[in-house]
């Protein structure tokens, strides 16, 4: 007996505004870095700052690596099990990039491929504004599943970066007969 064919969740793209990076954030996915979110209050004439997360060490010291895109499809789709920041720093000229977030932590997502009950509605598909202080900056939480892909067509790939722990392994969601694509 043949492989079932493949289920594609159409997933429509959506501009990264301040109030869906809010919304992200209240869903317990991401953290928002931006300006002033984070700004503490200290008395004049003084200084003061505040962790705002520590890398699990078993993972290794952090490491910043850029990543430049140029597929239109999510081999790498997956988690870690520890955070990691993206800094949407990029050109002006390049094809768009597309981070499709899951809503559903990695145990939650991998019950509903095997129950043959996802939909599109259990993702995000965040079209990345680049350089945007609002919402270029954010740490994606531990344990959400997440992938990115550029938009087919001529042009440049885009890039960015992430900082994350040197040795976090990726935990790639195997989607089984369902795939992703972007509009």
């Amino acid at each position: 007996m043949g492989r079932a064919a493949v289920k594609t969740l159409n997933l429509k793209a959506r501009e990264a505004t301040p109030g869906l990076m809010r919304a992200l954030e209240k869903e317990g996915l991401i953290l928002w870095l931006a300006p002033g979110r984070h700004a503490l209050k200290p008395p004049r004439g003084s200084s003061a700052d505040k962790r705002i997360y520590s890398s699990d060490p078993s993972w290794g010291p952090h490491m910043l690596i850029s990543v430049t895109c140029n597929r239109p499809d999510f081999p790498k789709f997956g988690s870690h099990p520890d955070n990691e920041d993206f800094l949407m720093l990029g050109e002006g000229v390049t094809r768009p990039l597309y981070l499709v977030i899951a809503r559903l932590k990695k145990d939650a997502l991998r019950k509903k491929i095997e129950k043959g009950t996802l939909g599109s509605r259990d993702f995000i598909a965040l079209k990345i504004k680049f350089n945007d202080p609002a919402t270029s900056f954010f740490t994606l939480l531990k344990d959400v599943p997440h992938g990115e892909a550029a938009a087919a067509g001529p042009g440049r790939a885009p890039s960015f970066y992430v900082t994350e722990s040197r040795d976090l392994p990726l935990e790639k969601t195997d989607f089984r007969d369902y795939g992703l694509a972007v509009q």
